[in-house]
């Protein structure tokens, strides 16, 4: 779980803006969220102000960038966890929360890429050394900009990756094992890929695999375009001619991993007159 995360606060009076709090590092200290320190100071409600907005990202080390109008993610490819950025948060003067603990929620930037299999047999069968291979060099380390527009009461915000580097670098999955009784049902491995979203991908890839020590391969069409917070599940059936892709199942912010603490939830009460 990640227990700090960066955040970036103005206040809004009359049109112009004035910093809160510049990147401040908040972090999960305890039993609660503390951001002061000898160089981050506690921050007040400022009573006059018609609005404040708040943008945040984590982890830390992951913000590269942070400011009212953007907020840069750096990420790769890799098989620990998700990067997060929190949805944009206007409070207005005069509404239920404006002066009151705040609470920022926050989504996934990466997307989870997973394999599971199904047997057509009715024998126990162990699969592994999975591997799954595209045929050419994808995004494996990028930025991911988002910009957010504050004109309308509730914000919205647009994203943008940029690649920075490419890999053609397999995949490779935890041994999977389908007892002889399971005949209908997919069984997942354990292991799964947190990936750039929204980038270019190839959709030529292999996949290679041993079924009970046989080495078994195949080429599958990958249609599928990444996005972040959805969670992929490519399912093959094995048989005696080979691996082959049934159906990707995708599921909208579905994956759990390296959730905030809380919840997903940054309460900062220490806001408040």
């Amino acid at each position: 779980m990640y227990d700090n995360f960066k955040v970036f606060v103005v206040s809004e009076k009359d049109g112009a803006q004035t910093v809160a709090m510049d990147g401040y590092e908040v972090k999960f200290v305890t039993d609660d969220w503390s951001y002061v320190n000898d160089t981050q100071h506690l921050v007040y409600w400022n009573p006059n102000a018609d609005s404040y907005l708040f943008t945040a990202g984590a982890p830390i080390d992951a913000v590269t960038s942070i400011n009212a109008s953007s907020m840069t993610l750096s990420m790769k490819n890799n098989t620990t966890g998700s990067v997060m950025a929190a949805e944009p948060l206007k409070i207005m003067n005069g509404s239920a929360d404006f002066g009151k603990r705040v609470n920022l929620r926050f989504s996934y930037a990466h997307c989870r890429v997973c394999v599971a299999f199904k047997k057509e047999g009715t024998e126990d069968m162990t699969i592994s050394d999975i591997k799954l291979t595209p045929d050419a060099e994808i995004a494996s380390e990028a930025t991911l900009t988002y910009s957010y527009n504050w004109s309308t009461a509730t914000p919205t915000v647009t994203s943008q990756v940029s690649v920075s580097k490419t890999s053609k670098t397999d995949f490779a999955f935890a041994e999977v094992t389908i007892p002889a009784d399971n005949t209908t049902d997919a069984v997942l491995s354990e292991t799964y890929y947190y990936c750039v979203p929204d980038a270019t991908n190839t959709n030529q890839w292999q996949v290679s695999l041993k079924c009970n020590g046989e080495t078994k391969q195949a080429s599958f069409v990958n249609s599928e375009t990444w996005q972040s917070g959805k969670n992929y599940i490519y399912v093959f059936s094995i048989s005696e001619k080979g691996p082959k892709l049934i159906k990707v199942i995708s599921q909208d912010n579905f994956f759990d991993c390296n959730d905030i603490e809380s919840g997903g939830e940054f309460s900062g009460d220490n806001m408040t007159e």
